[in-house]
């Protein structure tokens, strides 16, 4: 073997070595770095208010996965197929957020749930974004539960999706008298670093001359996942915690992205958008779902509505207890401005 050809294999056996101590630190620092929130965390509220809710009247509640402000029409997202990973730049984050916030106080509802917000995410482009939310509705208290904190994941390999820290979010211009984190199943293999944590709120609110509660849920559970048993588990989560509300006769509301069908036609080739399995739901609660537009669109191309290649579906939406009237439920059509779903509004009654 001559000199050039030994030196040649020593560059080679180097740089393998080096790929080597990479990819295994990266693995380290993956594990050192994973970390999952306990359960039953009191969760602070910002900017908290006196008025308490009342039977027999009528309020308005909005539900939104605002998608981080990352996925205006033209983006496709690479978990779902396309060429997109973060945010195209901070100021186009910054105009999804206020595009929301706008759709917030046209419909002006009396209760939100927000989905997919965050605060430090690469990306999202590091845009603080509960703060502008909570600077804008400076007539709501506000929730911050945080869903997850991930690792720097590098993947895709050429483009970094990187660190996210974001969560959900619950608004109210009426007094929550407490809020709690709680968490949900995930994978434990090393799929968890991908679907990253999972948690669904629960905020109480006391009713005005009753002695039950107004109980507003919030959650965003998990989309893109390969053990479907996970999925039926969060869910069988969510439903035991409201049934121990509604058999005290409280008054339960669940607004959510549930990443299943909720109305419409389910997708069962996808991991987030199969049928809605309605026989497990709590006792004494029943979905209520819009019908005149979809709520959300596939990401594997640009949005186009007459493109057969774009999948439309409901999969926002309420599950609502039996001694609340709901009076109206629509998706407000933005035609995916600002994100890949659409806001659902629903008026409803807490019945005397």
């Amino acid at each position: 073997m001559n000199k050039y050809l030994k030196m040649t294999l020593k560059i080679l056996g180097g740089i393998l070595g080096l790929l080597i101590v990479i990819v295994g630190g990266y693995f380290i620092y993956a594990y050192a770095q994973y970390h999952r929130l306990p359960n039953d965390i009191k969760e602070t509220i910002n900017r908290p208010k006196v008025e308490q809710v009342e039977l027999g009247k009528t309020y308005k509640m909005m539900t939104f996965n605002i998608g981080y402000g990352s996925y205006p029409p033209s983006f496709s997202f690479f978990m779902d197929g396309g060429p997109d990973v973060r945010a195209y730049s901070k100021q186009a984050v910054k105009d999804a957020i206020n595009e929301d916030i706008r759709l917030i106080k046209t419909q002006n509802p009396d209760f939100g749930n927000i989905q997919e917000i965050d605060w430090q995410g690469d990306r999202s482009q590091h845009v603080d974004e509960p703060k502008m939310v909570r600077d804008a509705l400076t007539d709501y208290s506000s929730v911050l539960t945080q869903n997850y904190d991930s690792a720097y994941l590098f993947y895709p390999v050429t483009k970094p999706i990187g660190k996210a820290k974001s969560g959900i979010m619950t608004y109210s211009k009426y007094k929550i008298e407490s809020s709690t984190r709680y968490k949900l199943p995930i994978e434990t293999n090393f799929n968890k670093f991908f679907d990253l944590d999972r948690a669904f709120d629960v905020n109480i609110l006391p009713i005005k001359n009753s002695d039950k509660k107004f109980v507003i849920f919030n959650t965003h559970l998990s989309a893109f996942i390969k053990d479907q048993k996970i999925q039926k588990q969060q869910l069988l989560t969510l439903f035991d915690s409201m049934q121990k509300y509604v058999d005290a006769g409280d008054y339960v509301i669940c607004g959510a992205d549930y990443n299943h069908a909720l109305a419409g036609k389910a997708h069962p080739e996808l991991t987030w958008m199969k049928e809605f399995p309605t026989e497990n739901l709590t006792k004494g609660m029943r979905v209520v779902a819009p019908t005149n537009a979809p709520t959300v669109r596939s990401l594997d191309v640009p949005y186009d509505a007459k493109n057969p290649k774009n999948i439309f579906g409901t999969i926002d939406g309420f599950l609502v207890s039996d001694n609340i009237k709901s009076l109206d439920v629509k998706t407000i059509d933005n035609q995916f401005k600002s994100s890949d779903h659409e806001p659902v509004v629903m008026n409803f009654e807490l019945i005397k």
